[in-house]
Parts: structure tokens; C-alpha cells; sequence
């Protein structure tokens, strides 16, 4: 499975990996699995960095992270 996921990243020109933030920006009722959900982000926040893939961060209000992203590709450019 690593391998075929690594494939996988290898296709992908820039991945935007959007972590869950303290606070968190999300409000995560009971009923959404928040410990699931803070668990599958340990993982991807390991993942993600794993694979070598080309790669950025991105954290703050949605506006935030379009102008860190539009920063980010711009410089690719």
C-alpha cells in the first residue's frame, strides 16, 4: 500500500496539506468523531512530509491560506 500511495504522490504537482489548528478553526460537534478526526490528521501531518512530495503548509482563516498558496505558486513559476 506505501508504495502505491507513493506512486500516487509522485503525480501530484502541489499538495496543500491544511492541518487541524489550536484553537481549532472547525467547530467538530461530538457527533463528527473529533478524536478520529484529530487522530487521521497525526497521521497525514506524518505522511504527508514522508513522501517527498512537493508540499506546503497551510494554517490561519480560509483567506489565509489562499494567499499562502497563491504565494507558494507563484514562486514555482
Amino acid at each position: 500500500m506505501y508504495q502505491r500511495a507513493q506512486d500516487a504522490m509522485s503525480e501530484i504537482d502541489l499538495l496543500v496539506f491544511v492541518p487541524i489548528e489550536e484553537p481549532d478553526l472547525i467547530d467538530c460537534a461530538e457527533t463528527d468523531l473529533p478524536e478520529l478526526r484529530r487522530k487521521v490528521n497525526e497521521v497525514l501531518n506524518d505522511w504527508v512530509w514522508d513522501f517527498n512530495s512537493n508540499t506546503i503548509e497551510v494554517t490561519g482563516k480560509p483567506f489565509a491560506r489562499v494567499e499562502q498558496i497563491i504565494k507558494r505558486v507563484s514562486k514555482q513559476n
